[in-house]
C-alpha cells in the first residue's frame, strides 16, 4: 500500500459551517495544533476556495492573503494547501497563493465541467507548484459511468494526484468501493473527500482506502458543509488500530477535538455541530451540494419555509456547487407557489 496522506480540511470546508467567518486567531491556533500533531496537510480558505469571497456566495472574515500568510507563518513541516475553483479564482489569486508559500494547489470543478480547470492546471505547472485535480459532485458522472474517461483526461493533463469528492454525501460504501477498484488501473495517487449526509463518511473513506486510495480528507469533529465531513479523530483512530499510520499524534488530535468548540466560541464564532439533520439527509438523497445547507437555513427562516421541502425544491433544479446565488430566487418562487396554491383551494 502507498503511504497514507491525511489532508485536514477543517479550516476550509469547516468554514462553510460558520458562514466563512473563520478568523486569524483560529487559523493560527489550529495550525499550531496540526504542526505539533504532525498532520501532513492543512487546507485553508473560504469554503469555496480561493477568490470565492463574495456577497452571493458568502464573504470571508479575512482575506485569502492574510489567512494564508497566517497559516504559513505557523506551518513548518505540515504542508499548506488551497482549494481553487476556476470562475471563483483567477490567475491573480493563484499568484497570490504562490507568493504566500502555498505547497499544494487543489484545482477543482464540478465533475461534468473538467475542461474548466485546464488553464489553471497549466498555470500551476508552469510555476512549478504541486498541483492536484479535484472532481467535485462526483455522483454526477458516477451515475452515468463517465468517470473513467474524465480521469483519463486529468491524467493526460499530467496530474498525478486526483481527489474524488462526494460533495453531496450521496455515495454509498459499495459505490465507493467500485469507483476506486475501477480507477486503480491508472496507477496514480487517488484521494477521497467524504460528506456525512447519509452517515457514511468514515465508512466510505475506509472503503476508498481498502480499494486503493491513499489521500484521505478529514476534519476535526467532522466540521464541514452540511452534515460535515469524515471525522478526523475517528479516521485516525481506525488507521492506528490497523497499524497503517504511525506519525500522527492521536493524543494531540483528541485534545483538539475536546477543545475545538471552546476555540471557536472564544473567538466569538458560533459552533455548528456536524449532524445529519433531515435537511442534510434529503440533500444526500437527491444529490444536492452539502454547502447549500447554510443558505437554505437562512432563507427558510426568512421566507418561513420548511427546510426539507425547500431542499427538495432545490433538488428539482439540479443546482451544482457554485450556484448558491440561485437559492434565494428558487425559495422565493417556491414560497409564492405555495401561497398561490393555498389561495386557489
Amino acid at each position: 500500500m502507498k503511504k497514507i496522506i491525511i489532508s485536514d480540511v477543517t479550516l476550509r470546508d469547516g468554514n462553510h459551517a460558520i458562514s466563512h467567518s473563520i478568523n486569524l486567531d483560529t487559523i493560527g491556533k489550529y495550525c499550531k495544533f496540526a504542526e505539533k500533531a504532525k498532520i501532513p496537510i492543512v487546507e485553508v480558505g473560504h469554503g469555496n476556495g480561493l477568490g470565492a469571497s463574495s456577497l452571493s456566495i458568502g464573504r470571508s472574515s479575512v482575506s485569502d492573503n492574510k489567512a494564508l500568510k497566517k497559516a504559513r507563518s505557523v506551518l513548518k513541516k505540515t504542508k499548506l494547501s488551497v482549494h481553487s475553483i476556476p470562475g471563483f479564482s483567477t490567475f491573480d489569486d493563484l499568484k497570490l497563493a504562490i507568493d504566500c508559500g502555498v505547497d499544494i494547489f487543489r484545482i477543482g470543478c464540478n465533475s461534468t465541467e473538467i475542461d474548466t480547470i485546464v488553464k489553471q492546471v497549466e498555470y500551476c505547472k508552469k510555476n512549478k507548484v504541486e498541483t492536484w485535480g479535484v472532481l467535485m459532485m462526483f455522483h454526477l458522472i458516477y451515475s452515468k459511468n463517465q468517470y473513467l474517461e474524465k480521469i483519463q483526461f486529468l491524467k493526460d493533463l499530467g496530474l498525478k494526484n486526483i481527489i474524488i469528492m462526494d460533495s453531496a454525501g450521496c455515495l454509498l460504501p459499495n459505490d465507493v468501493k467500485k469507483i476506486f477498484l475501477d480507477i486503480k488501473k491508472f496507477k496514480i495517487n487517488f484521494g477521497f473527500h467524504g460528506h456525512n449526509n447519509l452517515g457514511c463518511a468514515v465508512y466510505n473513506t475506509i472503503e476508498a482506502l481498502n480499494a486503493g486510495a491513499n489521500i484521505l480528507d478529514a476534519s476535526i469533529r467532522g466540521f464541514g458543509a452540511g452534515a460535515g465531513n469524515t471525522q478526523l479523530e475517528v479516521l485516525i483512530t481506525i488507521l492506528k488500530m490497523r497499524k497503517l499510520i504511525s506519525e500522527i499524534n492521536l493524543e494531540d488530535v483528541y485534545k483538539m477535538s475536546e477543545n475545538f468548540e471552546s476555540l471557536l466560541k472564544n473567538n466569538k464564532l458560533e459552533y455548528y455541530k456536524s449532524f445529519s439533520e433531515p435537511m442534510n439527509i434529503v440533500s444526500g438523497q437527491f444529490g444536492v451540494f452539502s454547502g447549500f445547507a447554510s443558505r437554505v437555513n437562512f432563507f427558510s427562516k426568512k421566507f418561513k419555509l420548511d427546510k426539507v421541502s425547500a431542499f427538495k425544491e432545490i433538488a428539482k433544479k439540479k443546482l451544482v456547487a457554485g450556484q448558491e446565488d440561485l437559492i434565494m430566487n428558487i425559495m422565493y418562487n417556491f414560497k409564492n407557489k405555495k401561497n398561490t396554491n393555498r389561495y386557489n383551494r
